[in-house]
This record gives C-alpha cells, sequence and structure tokens, in this order.
C-alpha cells in the first residue's frame, strides 16, 4: 500500500464518502472539502491533524512554494520531493522490506528476527492501555483496513510515552509517564481550514522554532522514519528539523497470506535524546514555569481541561501559551475556538482523553490576541475561578456537610465518613460550573460599560448559589441519612448555604439581601 498513489484514507465529502490518497487528502483538506475521517478514533485526533500540518509544512519549505495547492498531482511531488532518493515510493508504503524505510517505520539493520513480539490487530499497536478489557476492549479489530494501521502507527510513533524496559517514547513531552497535550486557534470551516491554517503558521514560523530551540535550519532531518536504527543510537537535536516527525519505537508492518501485522522489538536508548523539560518547540504544546524556575511543557492530569485548568492555558500567569494557541492578523476576525487536546497516560494504564472546545467571540479574540496574565479580561476569569471555588467549598460543603451529619451545633470539616458522601455532589456542581463558565465570562468581558460587567457577575454568583441550593435539595431526598434528624439536618443545611456567603469577603458583595440570623 503505497499512500501516494493507492487510496487508502476514508473520508466525508459532505453526504458522501469516498477513499482518498494521502496528496488527495492534502487536495481536499486544501479545498474544505473533507467533513470528518471515519476511521479516525478520538484519541488519534491530534496525531493526524499534526501529521498532516507539519508534513505540509515541511513540504512547502522544501520546494520554496508559498501557497498550498488544491491538486492531488502537485501535493503528490510536493511529498515525494521529501525522499528524492526514494524511487519506489518505499518511504511512503506501510509494508516494505525490512531494510528500506516505510511509512513511519525506519529500516531495520539487524534484521526482522531482532523484533520478536508479533502484534495482530492495529489496536494492539495502537498506544491505547487496556489491560483490564472493561471500556475499550482489546485486539477487537480483527478485520482491519490499511488505513486502521496508518492511525495506529501514527499515533504509536508521534504520541507514545515510555512503557517498560526497551519501550522509549516520544521527545515532545516532559518525562516518560507525561503526555503530548495540544493546544490550538481552530478556524470556523471544517479540518481542512483547519490544517491550512496551523501549516501556513508553521511554514512561517519554522525560522523562529529553529533558532529558538537549536534544530537545523536547513537539511536537518525532517522525516525520522527514514533513517535506519538499530535501536543503540539517538539523534541530537541539532540534526533535526524544526518541524520534525518522529517515531519512538522499531516497529514494522508485514504482510502474511494477504493480512497485515506488525513486528515490534526493543531499543536500548530513545530514537531523539531527550530535552530538559520537553522543551522541543512543539507548535501545539503550552509550557509552565515552575517555582524554581525551570520551564516544563504541559502535562495533563486525569481531571482534564476543566474550566480552573482551561483559564490557567488562556491566561498564562508562569507559563507560555503554544505557538499555535495564539492569535494571529491572518485569523479569521469571529468564529474562533480554542481546542485542548490530551490522551492521559498513567503508569501502565490510560486515564482518559480529553477534548475541549471554547469557542472565541469577535472581541474575546480582540482582547485575548495581545492578552497578559495581568489583563482585565485575566483578572476577570481568575476571579470568577476564585468565586467558583469559594462557593463550592466555603458554601455548599459545609451546608452538605450539616446534612450529612445530621444537623449538629458545630459542622466537623475534617469528618471523613460525611466528606466521602458530599464529594459526588461537589463534583456535580463542579460540572454545573464548567457548563457555561466560558460563556458567561466572555458576556462579561464584552459588556460596554463596567457598571454592565459587574452586574453580569452578581448574576452569574447567584446562579450558583442557587445551583447549590438546588444540590442540597437533591442530597436531601436522594442520599441517606438518619431519619429521625432529617428535618433538623435540612434546617442547619439551608441555615449554612444562607449565611455561609455573608461570613465571605468575595461573595457578601454578589449578594441582594442579608437573612436574619436564625433558620426559617
Amino acid at each position: 500500500m503505497n499512500v501516494l498513489l493507492d487510496a487508502v484514507v476514508r473520508a466525508g465529502l459532505g453526504e458522501a464518502e469516498c477513499r482518498l490518497t494521502l496528496p488527495g487528502v492534502f487536495a481536499a483538506l486544501m479545498a474544505d472539502r473533507i467533513s470528518a475521517f471515519p476511521a479516525l478514533r478520538a484519541h488519534q485526533r491530534h496525531a493526524w491533524h499534526a501529521f498532516l500540518s507539519q508534513l505540509g509544512a515541511i513540504a512547502l519549505h522544501a520546494a520554496g512554494v508559498a501557497d498550498p495547492p488544491t491538486d492531488e498531482t502537485a501535493w503528490r511531488d510536493l511529498l515525494r520531493g521529501l525522499t528524492p532518493d526514494d524511487p519506489n515510493d518505499d518511504a511512503w508504503s506501510l509494508v516494505t522490506p525490512f531494510d528500506r524505510p516505510a511509512l513511519l517505520q525506519p529500516p531495520i539493520p539487524d534484521g526482522l528476527a531482532a523484533l520478536k513480539k508479533q502484534i495482530a490487530t492495529p489496536d494492539g499497536l495502537d498506544m491505547l492501555v487496556t489491560a483490564k478489557n472493561h471500556d475499550l476492549k482489546q485486539a477487537i479489530m480483527v478485520e482491519a483496513a490499511p488505513e486502521d494501521w496508518l492511525f495506529a502507527l501514527l499515533t504509536l510513533q508521534t504520541m507514545e510515552g515510555f512503557l517498560g524496559a526497551g519501550n522509549y517514547g516520544i521527545s515532545r513531552m516532559n518525562g516518560g509517564f507525561a503526555n503530548r497535550a495540544a493546544l490550538g486557534i481552530s478556524p470556523p470551516g471544517g479540518p481542512g481550514v483547519h490544517v491550512r491554517r496551523d501549516m501556513l503558521r508553521l511554514h512561517a514560523e519554522r525560522q523562529k522554532i529553529a533558532e529558538q530551540y537549536g534544530y537545523a535550519v536547513d537539511r536537518g532531518t525532517a522525516l525520522v522514519w527514514l533513517l535506519p536504527w538499530d535501536g543503540t543510537t539517538s539523534l541530537q537535536v541539532t540534526t533535526l528539523d524544526p518541524l520534525y516527525i518522529e517515531i519512538c519505537r522499531r516497529v514494522r508492518l508485514v504482510r502474511t497470506d494477504g493480512v497485515i501485522g506488525a513486528r515490534a522489538g526493543a531499543s536500548k536508548v530513545p530514537r531523539i535524546v531527550f530535552t530538559k523539560g520537553g522543551l522541543t518547540g512543539d507548535p501545539w504544546a503550552p509550557s509552565r514555569t515552575e517555582k524554581d524556575g525551570t520551564a516544563k511543557v504541559l502535562t495533563v492530569d486525569a481531571g482534564g481541561f476543566g474550566y480552573r485548568r482551561m483559564v490557567e492555558l488562556i491566561f498564562p500567569e508562569n507559563g507560555r501559551p503554544s505557538l499555535l494557541q495564539e492569535t494571529a492578523d491572518s485569523d479569521a476576525p469571529e468564529g474562533l475556538s480554542l481546542v485542548a487536546r490530551a490522551l492521559v497516560r498513567g503508569q501502565g494504564k490510560t486515564e482518559g482523553y480529553h477534548e475541549r472546545c471554547v469557542p472565541l467571540s469577535r472581541r474575546v479574540r480582540q482582547m485575548l490576541s495581545g492578552s497578559r496574565a495581568t489583563d482585565p479580561a485575566a483578572e476577570a476569569a481568575r476571579r470568577r475561578v476564585e468565586l467558583a471555588g469559594e462557593v463550592q467549598y466555603r458554601v455548599l460543603r459545609p451546608a452538605l456537610l450539616a446534612l450529612f451529619q445530621n444537623g449538629p451545633e458545630r459542622i466537623d470539616l475534617r469528618h471523613d465518613a460525611s466528606a466521602r458522601k458530599a464529594d459526588p455532589f461537589l463534583a456535580t456542581f463542579d460540572h454545573a460550573i464548567d457548563r457555561d463558565f466560558f460563556p458567561r465570562l466572555w458576556e462579561e468581558l464584552e459588556a460596554d460599560d463596567p457598571d454592565t460587567a459587574g452586574a453580569r457577575r452578581a448574576a452569574w454568583v447567584r446562579d450558583l448559589l442557587g445551583q447549590a441550593l438546588a444540590i442540597v435539595n437533591e442530597a436531601d431526598h436522594t442520599a441517606p441519612k438518619s431519619a429521625h434528624r432529617r428535618y433538623r439536618a435540612r434546617v442547619r443545611a439551608l441555615q449554612e448555604l444562607a449565611l455561609a456567603p455573608w461570613r465571605s469577603t468575595l461573595l457578601a458583595d454578589y449578594i441582594v439581601e442579608k437573612p436574619h440570623d436564625g433558620p426559617t
């Protein structure tokens, strides 16, 4: 299967579906004709998007072309221009002799016998860890198509981390058990508009990336799979193209009796020398500066992209946004969204795929163009996070504890049993905040005067208190409690809800009328 000539990838073209070659994919994307890739799994989205954006930018630079073509033949010529010493297109084929490069697979100088692990299905090759065989079943793609192998191979080679001795991860993450998180601006339109936008930004910024991170400005290795790898040597950053597409494992696809499978082997060293903090210039990766002054690329935890994390990423106090997260003059004035993606890895497990899209209005897009951590927009966002936390932990939590402790005179804030009962309800409240946090924040930022902005924030705080009341009512009806003290517990919880905001210096200014001290 030669992806330059064979139609391997299924693509949705409006209501129709067809198969395209890789050059055909590029041509259709540049014309924004593709609506979806049906075989692409959720956790593979960024790997595919980054591959297309990087490969396109690399090809444009190598050919000295500024404007991406919309013609399949032109794209085939651009891609072939990256492998001039490969007349048979081995580097663009899924299965080739082991001593020749194959797509995302390095030549194996010590022979195929060195790759001892045999893998029968693409999901067995993919980076997802499904050892317990629960949510996502193992090795079920027994009738896989070549594109399934392509996407699995791509995700493994460009997104995977450390997974035991001899199984090293990619260079673009902070440590073996981290992840390759991605934040970027997505313009209005289909996947093609997004790829074109990032491709052109990368093409324009490659010199800057090279100078900042020490890459070879010209003649650096861009397609790492072209180089033979015996598992004992690592590549230095100074030998790489600033937009290099990497590999991290010694893997080869093989065909037996007409059926594709894979062979995998260990290596003694990682393919690319690890950079401290994972700072490789990955254009989708934000970074943060620790208290000791060291900088590291973002690693997303199992909490994913909740509103608190997103505020930190949109308005970083101690860090830098990703290159492709920043808006540019060439971006559309409206209809932009900030897209965040990460597959969270753990030690021998997967802790979830997380994706979030935050739409940006015209005015908010203008505000974010030059936003700094001290800007009014950043201050408003952080204050809302603070207010939400105040309602959640200084108002709702004590009320829930009062309910589950059957209305004590003095609430025990460290009571483990009642705290465990309260946790699911606090999580529900957090999800309720998350649903409209950014639309409500944008409403405040788009206000024409400070009084209107203040009124919108006050209305939001009162809505949070209303949601807290609804959750206490739900807890009262659904959670087990002492029957003979139920009414006392409820009254004590409602009393806490009513009075706690007035004890808070953050919340008191947003409350219209102070209640009396006794329960009603």
